[in-house]
């Protein structure tokens, strides 16, 4: 793996999402990420532009992006089990949904976004649990305001805050108002034996769409015009590219381009054969 510069910030931001949703956004860095290096001093957090990792829909349906790729190791469900335990929300009710390109999704350890190395869960189970703590704390101080009384005298249960005199609201309905709360800079994190979803059995997120065929892949992707790019990869490791006899792929019917793209690290060459969308059939087979 080629080394990344870490970043050395820390930040939180909060919005408040056009569709009347509470939108938080957590992205910590260590201070200390490798035993050879010298801690790094502490920073002061930063208040970023709007951006997300968890959005509370007004029908109650709250979701939570994912900063890594789903392979198979269950992260989709991993990650948001570790922010909805610490926020009290009703499992019934999380979507995970896989993040974008953008830096505050980066892996708070690697400093680059990445999966491998088995960090998932390593790297970000501190990061989304002070997120998930901290969205809750927003929501009781919502709540709290709003009937008038202190967030110690409420409690939170199944994505609703519970109040005195039999009072509660759900987190749908304090969103909008949480949203302008300011984000605590402390919380308390639960102890492990008040977990409710960590640690328990719990239907993963990603199985009855990976089950019925409507999880959408990569290769399902079809958007107006796409093109499609194929590598030709070197026959051998470490392989250079002699010359490249391009006339008969040039002359199949969708072909737009063919070119050399020299490697970032390496001797080796990739030869990519770029095939429009409507040739059909497998690139792949018709290269030269």
């Amino acid at each position: 793996m080629a080394s990344a510069e870490l970043s050395r910030r820390g930040f939180l931001r909060v919005s408040f999402a056009a569709t009347g949703g509470l939108m938080v956004s957590l992205y910590l860095s260590p201070n200390d990420v490798a035993a050879q290096e010298a801690p790094l001093p502490p920073q002061q957090p930063k208040v970023y532009p709007p951006d997300a990792f968890v959005n509370i829909r007004p029908d109650g349906k709250i979701v939570i992006q994912v900063n890594r790729l789903e392979f198979g190791q269950g992260v989709q469900t991993a990650l948001p089990m570790l922010l909805a335990d610490e926020m009290d929300a009703d499992w019934a009710n999380v979507i995970a949904a896989l993040a974008p390109a953008a830096d505050v999704y980066k892996d708070p350890v690697f400093g680059i976004q990445i999966v491998g190395g088995s960090g998932s869960i390593a790297h970000s189970f501190q990061q989304y649990r002070e997120l998930g703590a901290k969205t809750r704390a927003m929501l009781v101080a919502a709540a709290a305001d709003r009937w008038s009384t202190t967030p110690d005298q409420c409690r939170t249960e199944a994505s609703v805050v519970h109040g005195p005199n039999g009072k509660s609201a759900t987190y749908a309905e304090l969103a909008s108002e949480a949203a302008r709360k300011p984000v605590p800079a402390t919380v308390r994190l639960k102890n492990p034996t008040e977990f409710r979803l960590v640690g328990k059995k719990v239907k993963r997120l990603d199985s009855t769409a990976k089950c019925n065929g409507s999880l959408k892949f990569g290769l399902d992707l079809d958007l107006p015009g796409m093109k499609v790019a194929v590598v030709a990869h070197p026959p051998v490791f470490g392989g250079r590219v002699k010359r490249i006899v391009d006339d008969e792929a040039r002359r199949i019917e969708g072909v737009r381009d063919v070119f050399e793209i020299p490697l970032a690290k390496g001797s080796g060459r990739l030869d990519p054969l770029a095939y429009s969308r409507r040739t059909g059939g497998d690139a792949d087979d018709r290269g030269p």
